[in-house]
């Protein structure tokens, strides 16, 4: 699945202007997310009480021991994490191994992502972080019942996401990810994380069974009105957008129950958790908007680029606020150890 509308053979103006557009969607978008950080900055010092007149020396101290040891309890996660970039790493330090039918195009895409080699690098990535994520959960024996973000209908929705994939990949290999991390690897990653999800949400799959099979049915009809035209089944081409459109349901469920979920389910994996999903969709999201490039004879019906263009987007958007609320939260919590030690 080599980046749709990459093997385009574009004029010079065309490139310049789309280089153009891009150079402007990058400052935007990182001129958004330094307002963002500034936003986020002040509002945590206002809850947490700190400030140049509060005794922000000594709670910046107190902050900064706090991160060594959240860095320290986060050993497995810091490994588990380091072997996964180091396996990244040493398979693009491989390169090719498979011999593309179309050298030219497969050429080109590397010109185009000389660090990668291709897009799909960035969606093999995201599915290796994703496996990370959920064995930090057994690790940390986070499927023994206590209330995590990750867990009931966000892991249920994301078990049915899984499911997808994997059936869709089972039916065709067009849409299989190319490149030194593609594959099996992604493949075996979608696959590793199916036990743990169903574990993660048998409770809501006991509980409420009907309501995430009619959410599966409203997703696969929206999916089957805006689909691609890639591989000439229609049915496996709507499988691909009923994955992505579970995926945002299930970031958005994330978002959701993390405002809800109480201060004293706050451990280490949930901390990791929070740190690397807006990592992983971000990954996504930045590949949907770079590598995704539309092309009309692509679309088999409604709108399958904006679908999956903007709902990754909204992903990474409800995964980032996920993230600020709980730091947020964090803050609150030491600034109120603080004050009762003060007391």
């Amino acid at each position: 699945m080599a980046s749709f509308g990459e093997t385009d053979l574009l004029g010079p103006v065309t490139a310049s202007l789309e280089l153009a557009s891009g150079f402007a969607v990058s400052g935007e978008t990182l001129m958004c997310v330094v307002v963002a950080m500034v936003v986020l900055r002040l509002e945590l010092q206002r809850r947490a009480g700190t400030g140049p007149d509060i005794g922000s020396r000594r709670d910046a101290g107190s902050y900064a021991h706090t991160c060594k040891r959240f860095l320290k309890e986060c050993a497995p996660e810091t490994a588990g994490l380091m072997a996964c970039l180091t396996l990244a790493a040493a398979l693009r330090a491989r390169g090719d191994v498979v011999q593309p039918s179309d050298s030219e195009a497969w050429e080109q895409i590397k010109a185009q992502w000389p660090l990668l080699l291709t897009a799909d690098t960035l969606l093999s990535l995201q599915a290796m972080l994703r496996l990370v994520v959920l064995l930090s959960i057994v690790l940390r024996a986070g499927i023994s019942g206590r209330p995590a973000p990750l867990s009931e209908e966000t892991a249920a929705l994301w078990l049915g996401a899984n499911t997808a994939r994997l059936v869709l990949l089972s039916r065709t290999t067009s849409y299989m990810l190319d490149g030194p991390l593609g594959g099996i690897l992604p493949v075996a990653c979608e696959i590793a994380v199916m036990p743990i999800l169903l574990v993660l949400s048998r409770g809501t799959i006991r509980r409420a069974g009907l309501t995430l099979a009619l959410v599966a049915v409203a997703a696969a009809c929206f999916a089957s009105r805006n689909r691609l035209a890639l591989c000439g089944d229609s049915s496996a081409d709507a499988l691909f957008t009923l994955a992505h459109s579970l995926d945002l349901l299930a970031g958005c469920t994330y978002l959701v129950r993390t405002a809800l979920i109480e201060r004293c389910s706050q451990d280490v994996s949930v901390g990791f958790t929070h740190l690397l999903m807006p990592i992983q969709q971000g990954l996504a999201a930045y590949y949907f908007w770079q590598a995704f490039g539309f092309a009309e004879e692509l679309v088999g019906s409604g709108l399958p680029f904006e679908v999956l263009q903007i709902g990754s987007t909204v992903s990474f958007g409800a995964y980032l606020a996920a993230s600020a609320l709980y730091i947020a939260d964090c803050y609150d919590a030491h600034a109120g150890r603080s004050n009762a030690e003060r007391a």
